[in-house]
């Protein structure tokens, strides 16, 4: 039905009212009044100005005369109740405003129950950004009162008792609350009572109960949004108006009556009411309309019965986002009738009315109006800045992002870059260079970019927090080490560091005179094989565009892992294995065969381990092991007297031709050797082979049966095997070998022990043979299974005792040493050189080692970094039975490497960690004794 004159009359009057009534203030003459509750000299007898305000506003509104405005400043707290009674004319409202300049509220509470802001018989009364509150009562009260605005705030209560936020009474006309946020759970968020005349709402968003007009002629409701619990606006017993351009969404998932409807128009007010471009999106137990006492679910069926509502929308067309707020691509934008009574040209936070290029204009009127009480703005905005990290006087640059989904135009817009230092930088392009000066703390600083249109409207801000550190050096790190499959193969990983200036030359050489090999700064990884195993110098030189060159260097060690293999018998000159079937003579030499004979690989083998006993000697005498080809070395490996039969553990490089060559002394004896293992630069080809490196360890006992360490207190039996099991850091899956000295003592007849990591089988081999009453050790390097070891005992009954050494582990690692987890490194033999000899006072003095006494040697023919030395130890004529103990630093340790009984002469091989001072530490347990140190070899 067509809109009577007046209501449009009015209308267009209430539409412009506030902007109208502020503009009037403004230039009518009249006395601006102050409040200010916090300032030092406020009082509420006056006079109100500004340097004397007053306390509260009820003084200032008892005062306030036509054109007058009443100021009021925001305050941390809320200013008492207060009734309005001031009377404006059309031309001289009397205004009430918040003046705070400084984003705080301006409250107006009472304590319980009172209301919080009463119009009481007021007319012409304009009040802009006053928020109301109350708690048990109305916040705001409209009693007798005309031409009232009371705008761009909130109002909120807490009434369960059906009592609105804002009541109108039924003497009072034409009301207009324009941009509020009402906030109630329960009961209307405003109520009109019968007779009240000339009502807007428009651009309000209510939250929690909705408005209830009873007998109102001329209620008027424009671009509001609803998100109520149940039911949004109820026009009952002969009311008129408009409901257009409002959205209405359930608050929650409250259960309402089945009737209960976002729009009820009874049967009295329904000839009256015109309802159009709406959007209804009620509770699930609810419905969209109540019109004349009908229930219509969708919009379709309504308009088809009552002809209102022709371009409604409902839940069939769209879903509401909760907070009731238009999204991209809704059909709530630009779907509003612009000219309905009461649409403000603004939406609730005062923002234009725009039109949204991406959704087609379905609505009508001169504008492009939304739904609804927000108008979805120009996505237009800032989404970002990067700061490249800074660094004192290095220039970096600063780079706003932008969203801009409607393809605006750029021209026109203008950065200000703010640097947090004092510092901001104006640009046109998106983009400032700055430099500081000053590094910051570790919190950084927060640069900001502020975005501005030619107009002068903001497109948005964004900040990003960034350190600032000193002056950049140039920091390449290099970190070099080897592989279980390649243990003569660097890896380096390596880095340039942070540098703000771009790399201009990254070069990389591996110390052994190839070529530089240029490299990328991606912190990548790069391989080198080396062709001799060794100690050399990893160095990267990396040069910058500033002229700026640094070097980073890392010492790595390649060479040979190891293979734990056998024992194999390889020599028994007793039985012509390996020789011709004779004892060896003085002089004579046995050339063995090692590469390609019991399981030794034909090739990749530097260096092989044999155990090498003594059988049958007719003279005291020693032998020498060492590489077929080479000049023999003035230092034993086994030494012997007349009808002994001692072990040694070698370690020797393999000639090139794939012999090694056994030397004897003096006399006749006949030499047997078996194979315990070999180091080799080539991985194997058989799967049940695991090349290792050696990891070293704290010298431990690891089994005594003289005290029951690791096994039962007592001698062990004849043809009987002992278990023991390494500590816990041993027993790992990488772990694949020990390094293991091995002593038997008080033996009561000859035999010999075999250490393996087989089961309790009767072993062909020896690795230590033993007289009754004799004292004697030897090293052994047996494969270890789960972490245990098993040791057997051909006959008699003896004691054993066994210290761990070292690991061999198939984790090769340049150097590491973890007791938690250890990693093995790879071996460089060496040719046998004499470092140590007391006899003559090579490398310490030309004395023995008294009893309890320690030699410190410096190793000077080791690289830095070597983890330990291979030695063949010589305890030569002590005075009395003792024992050497060779440990790198620290405590000395409970264990033993050479055992000697008085007279004695007896090398011993030795594994010897190299301590942190580049020595190693050799100990004397009794008398004195001299001692003799011969280096096979370093591991890396």
């Amino acid at each position: 039905m067509g809109r009577r004159p007046a209501l449009v009359a009015l209308a267009v009057l209430l539409t412009g009212c506030p902007a109208a009534g502020v503009a009037h203030a403004d230039t009518v003459t009249g006395t601006a009044f102050y409040v200010n509750d916090e300032a030092a000299g406020c009082n509420d007898t006056g006079p109100g100005s500004a340097t004397e305000p007053f306390c509260q506003i009820q003084p200032a509104a008892n005062a306030a005369a036509p054109g007058d405005t009443v100021r009021i400043a925001g305050n941390s707290t809320s200013y008492a109740p207060v009734t309005i009674r001031s009377t404006g004319t059309a031309d001289a409202p009397v205004t009430f405003s918040a003046a705070t300049g400084d984003g705080s509220l301006v409250t107006v509470a009472g304590p319980h129950p009172a209301t919080a802001i009463a119009f009481s018989g007021a007319r012409y009364v304009d009040m802009t950004g006053i928020r109301t509150r109350a708690a048990g009562a109305t916040a705001l009260a409209v009693e007798d009162s005309q031409h009232i605005t009371y705008r761009s705030a909130s109002a909120q209560s807490n009434l369960a008792d059906g009592t609105a936020v804002i009541a109108i009474d039924g003497s009072s006309s034409d009301i207009s609350l324009t941009r509020l946020k009402v906030d109630q759970y329960s009961g209307p968020d405003v109520s009109s009572a019968a007779g009240a005349r000339n009502i807007t709402l428009a651009g309000d968003i209510f939250d929690g109960g909705g408005v209830s007009a009873v007998g109102t002629t001329g209620i008027d409701f424009a671009g509001d949004t609803f998100r109520t619990v149940c039911g949004a606006i109820s026009l009952t017993d002969g009311s008129s108006g408009s409901v257009e351009n409002t959205v209405a969404l359930p608050y929650s998932t409250t259960t309402c009556s089945a009737t209960t409807a976002e729009l009820t128009v009874d049967a009295g007010s329904a000839p009256q009411v015109t309802a159009d471009y709406n959007a209804f999106n009620p509770p699930s137990t609810g419905t969209n309309y109540n019109w004349a006492g009908t229930a219509y679910a969708t919009a379709r069926a309504f308009r088809g019965d009552t002809g209102q509502g022709a371009h409604d929308l409902d839940q069939t067309d769209l879903t509401i986002p909760a907070g009731g707020l238009p999204e991209e691509h809704s059909p709530l934008i630009d779907s509003a009738d612009s000219d309905a009574p009461g649409e403000l040209s603004t939406d609730v936070d005062g923002r234009p009315r725009v039109d949204d290029p991406l959704v087609a204009d379905t609505g009508t009127g001169t504008g492009h109006d939304d739904r609804g009480a927000t108008e979805f703005q120009d996505p237009f905005t800032v989404s970002g800045l990067t700061v490249r990290r800074g660094y004192v006087g290095v220039p970096t640059t600063a780079v706003a992002r932008l969203s801009n989904p409607w393809s605006d135009s750029l021209d026109g817009l203008t950065y200000t870059f703010d640097f947090a230092d004092g510092t901001t930088v104006t640009s046109t392009t998106g983009s400032a260079t700055h430099t500081y000066t000053q590094a910051t703390s570790s919190t950084g600083i927060q640069a900001s970019v502020l975005v501005n249109r030619a107009d002068g409207t903001r497109v948005g801000a964004a900040d990003y927090w960034e350190r600032v550190d000193p002056v950049p050096d140039l920091t390449p790190t290099i970190g070099c080490g080897t592989g279980p499959s390649l243990p003569d193969a660097a890896g380096c990983t390596y880095d340039t560091g942070f540098d703000p200036y771009p790399i201009t030359s990254d070069r990389i050489t591996f110390g052994d005179g190839s070529a530089a090999l240029s490299v990328t700064p991606s912190s990548d990884v790069v391989r080198h094989t080396y062709k001799a195993p060794g100690t050399y110098t990893v160095t990267q030189t990396v040069t910058d565009s500033d002229g700026r060159t640094a070097t980073a260097t890392d010492p790595i060690t390649v060479g040979a892992a190891f293979v734990a293999h056998g024992p194999v018998r390889l020599l028994d000159t007793r039985y012509g294995t390996g020789a011709p079937k004779r004892a060896v003579g003085a002089g004579g030499v046995v050339r063995l065969k090692i590469l390609g004979v019991g399981g030794v690989p034909a090739s990749g083998v530097t260096a092989v381990t044999l155990n090498v006993t003594d059988m049958g000697a007719t003279a005291s005498s020693y032998v020498s092991v060492y590489p077929d080809g080479a000049a023999r070395p003035s230092a034993s490996n086994l030494n012997f007297r007349a009808g002994q039969v001692n072990p040694s553990l070698v370690t020797v490089r393999v000639g090139a031709d794939g012999y090694v060559d056994l030397y004897n002394a003096h006399g006749k004896v006949n030499l047997v050797a078996d194979v315990e293992g070999y180091y080799t630069t080539t991985k194997p080809s058989t799967d049940d082979e695991s090349m290792t490196g050696l990891a070293m360890v704290t010298p431990t006992r690891v089994l005594d049966t003289r005290d029951g360490t690791g096994a039962a207190k007592g001698a062990v039996g004849p043809r009987t095997t002992t278990t023991f099991t390494l500590p816990k850091y041993a027993r790992g899956v990488a772990t694949v070998g020990a390094v293991l000295n091995v002593t038997v003592t008080g033996g009561t007849g000859s035999g010999y022990v075999t250490v393996d990591c087989g089961g309790p089988t009767t072993p062909s081999t020896s690795s230590l043979d033993y007289r009754a009453g004799q004292t004697a050790s030897n090293l052994t390097v047996p494969c270890v299974s789960a972490g245990k070891v098993h040791i057997y005992n051909s006959a008699g009954h003896v004691q054993l005792i066994a210290d761990l050494q070292g690991l061999y582990t198939n984790e090769l690692a340049d150097g590491a040493d973890d007791p938690v987890a250890p990693h093995g490194g790879p071996f460089v033999t060496t040719a046998p050189t004499r470092f140590l000899d007391t006899r003559t006072g090579l490398g310490a003095s030309a004395k023995p080692l008294g009893a309890n006494g320690t030699l410190t040697v410096k190793l000077t023919r080791v690289p830095a970094g070597a983890t330990a030395v291979l030695v063949n130890l010589t305890g030569v004529a002590p005075t009395a039975a003792t024992h050497l103990t060779a440990y790198g630093d620290g405590t000395l340790p409970i264990t033993s490497n050479d055992n000697l009984t008085a007279g004695q002469t007896r090398p011993v091989l030795a594994v010897v960690p190299v301590g942190t001072d580049g020595s190693i530490r050799i100990h004397n347990a009794l008398g004195s004794v001299d001692v003799v140190a011969d280096l096979e070899g370093y591991y890396g």
